[in-house]
Order: C-alpha cells, then sequence, then structure tokens
C-alpha cells in the first residue's frame, strides 16, 4: 500500500511551521511578561501592606474612638482599603480608609461579635477574590503586641488588574501585527528561497519529457547545490548506464551475427559433402576420406566456438574453480612449446624464473596463456617476434604506463572465487606476452577485453574470431583475483598484454604437487592451506581477538 500523498505543498508547510514557532513564541514572551508584571505590582502591594499596616491599625483604633472621620491622615492607602482590628477578647474595630469603593470587605474573620477569630494566615499577605465578581483585595493580618490585637488589613487590587488588562490589550494588538507583518515576510522570503527547486522542477519535467542530456541547475544554497549536484550524478549514471546498454545491445546483435554466420559456413560444408556421399558423388577410394576430414575439421571449429561460449556461461554463473598450487612458470614453458610446435618459424623468447607458485585452476589459467599465444598468432605476422616473461612483483605495482586494465569484469564474469577473495598476500606474479605486431590504437586498447569485440571486423573465425579469446582471459584472471592489462605505444609498435594474479609463497619444507597427476578440489586445499604463507582475513581478526 503506498503512502498518501500530503495535500500541503512545500511552501506551505513551512510557512505553516514558521508561523505555529512564531506564534508559539510570541505567547510564551507575552505571558512571561504579563506574570513579571503582576508579580512585580502585587510584591509592591505586598510591601505596602508590611510598611502601613501598624500606622492603619492605630488610625482604625482612633476613628473608632473619636468617629469615621477623625483619621489623622498618618497613613495613605489606595481607595477601597479596609482595616479589621480583632482584639482577644473577639471584639473587632472594622473600617474603610475610603468610601468611594462600595464593594464589601473580604472575609477574613470568623465567629459571631464578640467572638470572632482570625480566619487568614498571619504574617503571609494573600489574595482574596470576592465571589460573583472580578474585584480581588490583598490582605495581610498582623500581630500588634502594644494593642493585644490582630490587625488585617485588606488592598483591593484593582490597580493591578487594570493595569494588566491594558498590557494584555496592548500585547495582543502588537502580537497579531508581528505574526502578520512576519508572516508575509516569510512567505516571500520562502518563496524566493524556494525558486532554485522550482527551477529544478521545471528542468526535471524537461528531462522528463525526453530531453535525456538535460542537466539540473546547481547554483543556489549549499544544500540545494549538494541536491542539485547528486541529481546531476545520478543522470549521468543513468545516461551513461543507458549509453552502456545500447552498446551491449549492440555488440549482442552483431555477436549472434557473426556466430549465426560462423556456425553456417561449417553446417553448409557438412550439409554440402553430406549430400555428396548421400547422392553417390563421392569416390569411396579418394573423395571420402577427404570429405570426412573437412566434416571433422568444420565439426571441430564449431565445438570450439561453443566450448567458448559455455565457458563464459560458467563463468557468469561464478562456479567455484578446482584451487592447486600451479607453477606459472611451468605452464608458460609447455604453452611456448606447444606455439612454436604449431609455428616453428615463429621467434618466440621466455623469460621466467625457476619457479612462480600460484593458488589457481590449471586448466584455466593454461587458457590464458594459450589464448594470449593464440591472439598473437591471429593479429600479428609470423615474422613478429614474440617475448613471454614470468616475474615476481609487488603488491599493488601498477601495469605499465598507458596500460588498459579489464573494466566491468565482475559484472560480466562474476566475482572472485570465494576461496581466493579470503587469501591474503604480499607480491604478484605478472606474466606478459609481449610481440613486435601492428599494434593497437586507443579505441581497441579500450575495448579489447570487452566480450563480442573484434578489432578485425571480418567475419571469418580464421581472422580474429568472435572476439571471445581475451574475455576469456579477463574473466578467468579476476576469477583468480588478478587483473588483466593491456599496453600498447601506437599502431605499427607492437603490443603488451598482461596478467598480475596473487603469488603463493610456501614453506621451504614444502614441495610443489605433480600437478599433471594431482586432482585439486577445494578440500584439499583447505587441508594443505595452513602450511603455505597464507592466512585468511577471518582467521587474522579470530587471532587479534
Amino acid at each position: 500500500m503506498s503512502p498518501k500523498r500530503s495535500t500541503l505543498s512545500l511552501r506551505a508547510r513551512l510557512l505553516l511551521i514558521a508561523l505555529t514557532t512564531l506564534i508559539v513564541g510570541t505567547l510564551a514572551i507575552d505571558f512571561t511578561t504579563v506574570t513579571a508584571l503582576r508579580s512585580f505590582l502585587v510584591a509592591r502591594v505586598d510591601s505596602q501592606l508590611t510598611n502601613d499596616i501598624p500606622l492603619a491599625a492605630r488610625e482604625l483604633l482612633h476613628s473608632s474612638i473619636y468617629g469615621d472621620s477623625s483619621f489623622t491622615g498618618l497613613v495613605s492607602l489606595p481607595q477601597g482599603s479596609y482595616g479589621e482590628l480583632i482584639f482577644s477578647n473577639g471584639t473587632s474595630v472594622v473600617g474603610q480608609f475610603s468610601n468611594s469603593v462600595s464593594e464589601p470587605p473580604p472575609n477574613v474573620a470568623s465567629g459571631k461579635a464578640g467572638d470572632q477569630r482570625v480566619d487568614i494566615p498571619v504574617g503571609h499577605p494573600i489574595t482574596i477574590e470576592l465571589t460573583g465578581t472580578d474585584y480581588a483585595y490583598r490582605v495581610l493580618a498582623a500581630r500588634d503586641p502594644s494593642l493585644g490585637a490582630t490587625m488585617v488589613l485588606s488592598i483591593p487590587l484593582t490597580s493591578v488588574q487594570s493595569t494588566l488588562r491594558r498590557l494584555e490589550l496592548a500585547e495582543l494588538f502588537v502580537s497579531l501585527g508581528v505574526v502578520l507583518a512576519l508572516g508575509l515576510a516569510g512567505a516571500f522570503s520562502i518563496r524566493i528561497g524556494l525558486k532554485p527547486l522550482e527551477r529544478m522542477r521545471t528542468q526535471a519535467r524537461e528531462i522528463t519529457a525526453g530531453d535525456s542530456m538535460a542537466r539540473v541547475d546547481d547554483h543556489g544554497p549549499q544544500e540545494i547545490a549538494s541536491l542539485a549536484g547528486t541529481l546531476n550524478t545520478m543522470l549521468e549514471r543513468l545516461q551513461e548506464a543507458y549509453n552502456d546498454s545500447q552498446s551491449s545491445q549492440t555488440r549482442l546483435r552483431q555477436f549472434i551475427a557473426d556466430v549465426s554466420h560462423e556456425l553456417r559456413t561449417p553446417l553448409t560444408s557438412i550439409k554440402g559433402y553430406a549430400e555428396l556421399y548421400l547422392d553417390g558423388a563421392l569416390d569411396p577410394t579418394t573423395d571420402t576420406p577427404v570429405a570426412m576430414e573437412r566434416i571433422q575439421s568444420e565439426a571441430s571449429r564449431m565445438a570450439a566456438l561453443i566450448e567458448d561460449l559455455l565457458l563464459l556461461a560458467r563463468m557468469d554463473e561464478n562456479r567455484p574453480l578446482s584451487l592447486a598450487p600451479i607453477d606459472l612458470s611451468a605452464l608458460a614453458k609447455a604453452a611456448v612449446m606447444d606455439a612454436k610446435a604449431v609455428e616453428p618459424g615463429r621467434n618466440i623468447e621466455l623469460i621466467t624464473p625457476d619457479e612462480a607458485l600460484v593458488l589457481g585452476d590449471q586448466h584455466r589459467l593454461t587458457q590464458v596463456i594459450t589464448n594470449l599465444l593464440s591472439n598473437v598468432r591471429t593479429h600479428t605476422p609470423p615474422t613478429a617476434t614474440v617475448v613471454v616473461r614470468v616475474e615476481m612483483v609487488p603488491k599493488g605495482a601498477l601495469p605499465p604506463p598507458g596500460a588498459r586494465t579489464a573494466k566491468g569484469i565482475s559484472d560480466l564474469f562474476g566475482s572472485v572465487d570465494e576461496n581466493i577473495a579470503l587469501l591474503e598476500w604480499d607480491a604478484m606474479v605478472r606474466l606478459t606476452v609481449c610481440d613486435s605486431g601492428p599494434g593497437l590504437d586507443g579505441q581497441q586498447l579500450e575495448r579489447v577485453f570487452e566480450r563480442f569485440y573484434r578489432s578485425d571486423e571480418s567475419r571469418s573465425r580464421a581472422r580474429g574470431g568472435a572476439g571471445l579469446g581475451l574475455s576469456l582471459v579477463a574473466a578467468i584472471t579476476h576469477a583468480h583475483g588478478g587483473t588483466a592489462w593491456v599496453a600498447s605505444p601506437g599502431l605499427g609498435r607492437g603490443s603488451c598484454f598482461g596478467v598480475d594474479l596473487p603469488m603463493l609463497e610456501m614453506d621451504a619444507a614444502d614441495t610443489i604437487p605433480d600437478l599433471k597427476n594431482r586432482q585439486a578440489t577445494n578440500e584439499a586445499t583447505a587441508r594443505l592451506t595452513p602450511r603455505w604463507k597464507i592466512s585468511s582475513r577471518r582467521e587474522r581478526h579470530s587471532k587479534a581477538e
């Protein structure tokens, strides 16, 4: 179930968040201001209560003796202030210090007349609100030992409430104005800030409409520029992938055409000889043996092509190799001997140490060397010299300057063999096959390891084949954890193909098994591995722990 899309635009959501934050902040400021002012004003009333309550008691006592109008003026209290003097015998004297307020005094005593007691805390000012009105008093009760009574003084909070109401009203209008002004400014700012995204949306629509070469504008704030750069990188990679896909499809169609032609030619020959034989047109003593020889030759050509295709398919499936310690020097010597037998007149020089061990599949590594030498025979004249060299190089050593390595092998042929991927090694064995032939140009160097690629566009298998030999070299080398590369100074200046494989170092007490008789398996390799200078990453981590 797909998530529900939001109905609000990004602009509206940003504006809503900004306004919400602004309103909450304004309310917090208003509340804090009103609360602080209320505390200040009430504290000032409490101070007045504390300072005036002794004088108010004497004023009230004097008024009760000499009459209500006999205030001496010793104390100046706000209009509506009340005082009540309660003696220890329960009698009380109540008086209002101003007649301008008609509200009743707050209830601060309990009991009947002549038996009253103070009903509020003594020594702590409190606020008493009159029921049914919005009128409130600040009241303080204090004992007067000289009079033997408790004086209760009540000051109305009318001025405090009036001040706070005016402040709240002012804050309301000011806050509304600030929210409205900043909301408009925020909407305008968000509109300007989102202009780069609007441009990106417009450009994305153009790309969606079919302009695959268009890119989004990366000008703007850092975040938008980073997003635009990421999108452009993604578009470039998609474009590259699309181009590679188109190129792969083109090569695949070319390969199918090549294979169809090369299979059709021997099949036509075989069919022709078979028809001649069935029609009785062949002389049993002279023509039939020749026809059978040609049929066998053409069938061998088809079998070789199909075998290459099957091997590539197996490499694609990432099937494990039959691993064993292999002396690459011995394989190179045997391959050079076979090449000299095929072309006795070609000058082939072999430079190799006595021993160069690698962990690999003997049959596949033999196929690597054989394909490299076969590539020389196919693409160079018989007079071109060949140098086959096996040497040890440090781990991480780069190929010669200008060399091109096989690219995208993991995508084409699967990953490195899982057993070899766990090995740790210190050096590499480098096998190179260099010739003085016609060389390769820049485009051929880039594509020579591609499957189905042929530098000679002729469809004759005798001249270049179907372009699978060097692809097999790259695939087998990659499966052994190595790298295949090619270098050429230019057309007419020869070329050099090489493979770099992890070197296997054995202890002096170990001997190399008979490669011809050994049927190596991964289990046998696992039994022998502890005697060699090879350790897996897993073993290394466990030892560290």
